[in-house]
């Protein structure tokens, strides 16, 4: 029997992103590996990133698929043409598992796996980083996005969701399928506790003012994310010893340098750019802003809690998860309606007078990502899973 699995997904940033804990699970579980995602358009870091990461991919023997997998529904002939590649790929190189993963990533994937799932060769696992029919999404959404799913339910084997919202919803409209829930990808939560970092050689780096408190949101500079919520929520908080440090790369970053011009805010908002060292970041920084109007469950929120800092963040999906783990966590306090500017400007305004809340808060959110999504966690879900995919003697 073949001993190979392949990973699918929209963007090799994706797979870097997000599975290198998960090719390394399934290494040392005896599997070779293959990653086929789109190498060259849709990522989020940048082009060198990318190359290096493809060095590392060749360095471990691991095949590479680049595949022109879309961002866009008009770009179907994208995936037609992603869809081919992958069975034609599979007719030489069977794969005993077929883990997928992105919305575009998850249809290619699924759809080019059919044939090979129904002759009983192959098992599929599509890991859903959060439904785009959710609480609150548009009935457009609805119409498009719940009946591709729930079509592409019937072939999949194991269906993960990473948040409650989407793990109810599977397990309720997904019957059929095996539903598993996951904490998100996880976060070594020691290691990051455990970064130090020179706060004035580090803001030297960035080319921003070290004697300021700093507030800090990383996304990427897409609509979704609304960076330009936190850009707005800032500019009327009290700001004269503070700044605002936004890392995350995307089409949108004119249009918000733009907005920071017209505000004459060019002096107390800085663009750092795609970062590889943002646990350092984290660690120097006073407060996290996180103002996104759609998520799985972010990392970036994971990674500022674990790094000990207080969290404003909109009350959506995935924000919810973290902030509020239990019903006694003070965490919610700080989740705000996504539109309710004011009131993420009230919430800085308390915390940035407040240093004794922030560091109690920074508390709790250690504790709370330490027991609920640290990466150990994920790593034990995650081999349980492939074991009982691909069965434990395998």
């Amino acid at each position: 029997m073949s001993k190979r699995v392949m990973l699918v997904a929209n963007s090799a940033s994706m797979i870097d992103h997000f599975n290198r804990d998960n090719i390394n699970i399934l290494q040392n579980m005896g599997y070779e590996v293959t990653v086929a995602a789109n190498f060259k358009d849709g990522n989020s870091s940048t082009r060198e990133k990318i190359a290096d990461f493809e060095k590392e991919l060749e360095a471990k023997g691991i095949d590479m698929i680049h595949l022109p997998i879309p961002r866009k529904v008009t770009q179907l002939f994208k995936m037609f043409k992603s869809v081919k590649m992958i069975k034609n790929y599979l007719k030489e190189n069977p794969c005993v598992l077929i883990h997928t993963q992105t919305p575009f990533g998850g249809v290619a994937g699924r759809l080019a796996t059919k044939s090979f799932r129904k002759a009983g060769d192959t098992k599929v696992i599509y890991f859903v980083h959060g439904f785009h029919f959710f609480k609150g999404a548009s009935f457009k959404n609805y119409l498009i996005y719940y009946n591709i799913e729930k079509h592409l339910s019937k072939y999949t084997d194991c269906l993960i969701t990473l948040n409650q919202e989407d793990f109810k919803t599977a397990s309720k409209k997904f019957k059929k399928t095996q539903v598993e829930y996951v904490p998100g990808v996880g976060v070594d939560t020691t290691a990051i506790n455990m970064t130090t970092v020179d706060k004035k050689t580090k803001c030297k780096e960035l080319k921003i003012p070290h004697n300021k408190k700093i507030i800090l949101t990383m996304a990427e500079l897409i609509p979704r994310k609304n960076v330009e919520g936190a850009i707005n929520a800032f500019a009327a908080c009290e700001n004269d010893d503070t700044i605002l440090l936004i890392c995350g790369k995307g089409k949108e970053q004119r249009k918000l340098k733009d907005l920071v011009k017209e505000l004459d805010l060019k002096d107390k908002v800085y663009f750092a750019g795609y970062r590889t060292d943002i646990i350092e970041i984290c660690r120097m920084s006073d407060i996290f802003l996180f103002t996104s109007r759609q998520e799985g469950l972010p990392v970036a929120v994971m990674q500022a809690m674990a790094a000990g800092l207080p969290v404003i963040a909109s009350d959506i999906r995935g924000n919810r998860d973290l902030l509020a783990p239990d019903k006694d966590s003070k965490s919610k306090d700080y989740l705000v309606d996504v539109d309710d500017t004011e009131e993420f400007t009230k919430k800085l305004n308390y915390l940035l007078k407040k240093e004794k809340e922030r560091e109690k808060l920074g508390e709790i959110n250690v504790a709370n990502c330490r027991k609920y999504f640290d990466i150990e966690l994920v790593h034990d879900r995650m081999t349980e899973i492939y074991q009982t995919m691909l069965g434990k003697d395998e």
